[in-house]
């Protein structure tokens, strides 16, 4: 990576996120959408700034979302989310509490330190507390192998879905 400054740590901190973090979790979420999706124009992510904005903003207030940040000498290196959600139960789930991880990024400069990892403990942490029983997340080809070693598997139940465009 030409021109990158690439950080070793051995200091990491975490932070529950607060109000006071909406801004960090949005721009870091706009810069993981925009790695996936090689780019957009600058209306299409004022847009999404402002959804994400909202989002963040209600979740984090009702308690329905819960992010953490690392921080590595006040730069902050990832982030992380747990959106949680209670539906029917089933038997593999009875209490029908799930946690769906989302936002996992870790800025390219911070991968290979543990972030991931250490934010992804801490939301299943968290999680759990909050009596969910099961996880879910969906995961980019370059963080499989943390989850995999974290406990996750493969669920083969296939999934349909559908856009409405506006």
């Amino acid at each position: 990576m030409q021109g990158l400054t690439v950080y070793s740590m051995k200091n990491i901190s975490y932070h529950k996120a607060t109000n006071n973090d909406i801004s960090t979790l949005v721009e870091n979420r706009i810069l993981f959408a925009l790695e996936l999706s090689n780019g957009h124009n600058p209306e299409a992510i004022d847009v999404l700034r402002t959804q994400m904005t909202a989002y963040f903003s209600k979740a984090t207030a009702d308690g329905t979302c819960i992010s953490f940040i690392a921080k590595c000498d006040g730069i902050v290196g990832g982030i992380g989310s747990i959106h949680l959600r209670e539906m029917p139960g089933n038997f593999k789930n009875p209490t029908g509490k799930w946690g769906y991880i989302m936002n996992m990024y870790t800025l390219p400069a911070f991968r290979r330190n543990g972030i991931c990892k250490g934010i992804l403990d801490l939301l299943v942490e968290e999680g759990t507390k909050y009596g969910v029983t099961a996880f879910e997340l969906h995961a980019t080809n370059e963080g499989e192998l943390v989850y995999k070693q974290n406990g996750f598997v493969i669920h083969n139940e296939p999934t349909y879905r559908k856009f409405i465009s506006k």
